[in-house]
């Protein structure tokens, strides 16, 4: 399956990754959003509010690694989703909610979500299941897996969409 474009996938901040959901990058330290404590050769962080909106169940997903096009993506219309790198790198690929019932080419961006960092999908954002940066691996979800906006593996719209790490 031959993709008709092509993104890079770039290390989400807050202003990046805003049209998609939240970031928190819990091993940075002390940052908006963030309580930070410290001990006898510990540091710990964590998120003042809840991580999401929902009482969410905690899944695991092992995925395979890089090079990936994405094809197909789902969306949650009423929940959040936590994603969570276990051991290595993640990369992501994600379009904004829309209206209509396909994401589309066009609206594909992906990002590169490092170990330490957290990123909560807002609800309707169109997402691929997550592949490993350095080849396949684990990653953890946290979701309300009750939602009765959730859409099926849907086909994008003028995709596949090639996603690639610039160097």
């Amino acid at each position: 399956m031959s993709a008709a474009r092509s993104v890079s996938a770039t290390i989400p901040d807050a202003e990046s990754f805003a049209p998609y959901g939240r970031v928190h990058v819990l091993d940075a330290g002390e940052g908006p959003g963030l309580v930070l404590t410290e001990g006898d050769g510990w540091v710990d962080a964590y998120t003042r509010d809840p991580l999401t909106r929902e009482v969410p169940s905690l899944g695991m997903t092992r995925a395979p690694g890089m090079p990936f096009a994405s094809a197909r993506m789902e969306r949650h219309r009423n929940v959040e989703e936590a994603l969570v790198p276990a051991g290595s790198p993640l990369v992501l690929a994600v379009a904004e909610p829309t209206g209509t019932a396909a994401p589309r080419a066009e609206n594909v961006r992906a990002f590169v979500i490092p170990c330490g960092t957290v990123v909560v999908l807002d609800p309707g954002v169109w997402h691929d299941a997550c592949r490993g940066l350095d080849g396949p691996t684990g990653y953890f979800w946290l979701a309300s897996c009750v939602d009765s906006g959730s859409s099926p593996w849907t086909a994008i719209e003028g995709g596949p969409v090639a996603v690639r790490v610039d160097s």
